[in-house]
């Protein structure tokens, strides 16, 4: 049994947070003199902190999940985080792997032990909401462990030979993210969040035909 799942992230909105990111911000230490730290800080402020907020959606204890989608074998796919909270979207996830999953159950992503497996297990610990003992196997196992199938690692271990999904699905014949990428997912979110919970279903698609065709299924 393969379950299939992906994340989309958001930065985060917490002002206590934020204040903190713009409390870091500081000039090049060769700004010496006062004006020139002044015009720095009036001139480049602004866009620092809006790149250091933006940066919070790859770091679990500072940014949040918007939607999860996944898919068992050839199931349709599923999705939680419409019109959900965060909480509500993780217990929704949850519920659906201890109800249809068994212990044998192999987690499948691109760049799932880098990325999805350590956001989403940080974003449980802050909540407090324990994963199913088999998702909890995954997160606490090694890259390359029975568990889990990484597409990133199973087209290649070598750090500098990975390559992103787009370019595996180019290279493999598989419909590509067609100008849609993870990076317009935080201002598209606030606006058409269909959008987003669509390419994420999309995303999942995706893995699972490069998951095929590394297997040679």
């Amino acid at each position: 049994m393969i379950l299939t799942f992906d994340l989309e992230t958001l930065p985060t909105n917490d002002p206590a947070i934020i204040d903190e990111l713009a409390k870091g911000i500081k000039p090049p230490a060769t700004h010496k003199k006062q004006e020139t730290i002044d015009a720095w800080m009036i001139e480049n402020k602004e866009s620092a902190l809006k790149e250091l907020v933006a940066k919070t959606s790859f770091d679990g204890a500072l940014g949040r999940i918007a939607c999860i989608a996944w898919s068992i074998d050839d199931r349709p796919v599923c999705v939680a985080g419409d019109e959900q909270s965060e909480i509500e979207a993780i217990e929704e996830f949850y519920s659906y792997i201890e109800s249809e999953c068994d212990h044998g159950v192999i987690f499948c992503g691109h760049n799932l032990a880098g990325f999805d497996l350590p956001f989403l297990k940080h974003r449980s610990i802050i909540h407090g909401i324990k994963p199913p003992k088999s998702l909890l196997q995954a997160m606490n196992a090694k890259p390359w462990d029975s568990c889990i199938a990484d597409t990133m690692l199973m087209w290649s271990s070598d750090s500098q030979k990975r390559a992103s999904m787009d370019k595996l699905c180019k290279a493999l014949g598989i419909q590509g993210k067609e100008g849609f990428d993870g990076s317009m997912v935080a201002e598209t979110w606030h606006v058409d969040p269909q959008k987003v919970i669509e390419y994420c279903k999309d995303d999942v698609r995706r893995t699972s035909a490069i998951y095929k065709r590394i297997n040679f299924i």
